[in-house]
């Protein structure tokens, strides 16, 4: 993770560079040191081992503010006299420590959702972990597009497209814990899935469970700061 991060990423609230800082560590032919650093900085992260009172702390980070453009051109109002062309948004970064069990167990997991998926629909295609899998998937798109007059409108074709992203999180967590426990605690999908019922889980998700707690499941402590 460290190696493959992005050169000059942005530090974390401690100063820490994943590619800069710590893939150096490694990079010296030394397991013992390594293994320190596996489980003293990211294990705990993993399995949420920390001090009770350190929570908020730990699902806290470095907060700042970008200003981006509005790409349609439609004004949204901002408090504190920015331009209405322009969105301000409130960036967080993590720990670096943290931000790499987040990774491991997006990898992980994304194997299991992949074969789930792969198991239940024979017309599922796999383009993420592939190079260049966006172009792939568009040029699928335009193939399926090119036969459309062959298909009869009573029975449509249609191409859903299945993407995972984290940019903003959700505003209720519960969903994310009822995924985790493989149980809904409430209804979903217009009432088809009820309370109780059995949620699809990938099962490599279960060591993660104290990760998800100890980040989505306190009140966290943001540092701002500002050059102006």
């Amino acid at each position: 993770y460290y190696a493959r991060s992005p050169p000059l990423s942005a530090q974390d609230n401690d100063g820490w560079r994943p590619r800069e800082h710590v893939a150096f560590l490694f990079s010296e032919d030394d397991e013992e040191f390594h293994n320190l650093i596996r489980n003293h900085m990211v294990m705990p992260f993993i399995l949420g081992d920390f001090f009770p009172g350190h929570g908020a702390e730990v699902a806290g980070g470095k907060y700042f503010a970008l200003v981006k453009p509005n790409a349609d051109g439609a004004p949204i109002p901002n408090a504190g006299g920015a331009s209405v062309d322009a969105d301000v948004r409130g960036i967080v970064i993590g720990s670096t420590w943290r931000r790499c069990g987040s990774k491991l167990g997006v990898d992980e997991s994304s194997l299991d959702v992949a074969d789930y998926l792969l198991g239940q629909y024979d017309n599922f295609l796999q383009f993420a972990g592939q190079k260049d899998g966006a172009t792939r998937c568009a040029q699928i798109v335009q193939l399926l597009l090119a036969n459309h007059v062959d298909h009869d409108a009573s029975d449509p074709l249609v191409a859903v497209q299945l993407d995972a992203s984290n940019a903003f999180c959700s505003v209720s967590r519960q969903p994310q814990f009822d995924v985790l426990a493989g149980k809904a605690s409430r209804s979903y999908d217009d009432g088809r899935v009820q309370v109780g019922d059995e949620l699809p889980r990938p099962r490599t998700l279960d060591k993660y469970w104290g990760y998800c707690l100890s980040v989505q499941g306190n009140a966290s402590t943001m540092r701002f700061s500002d050059n102006q």
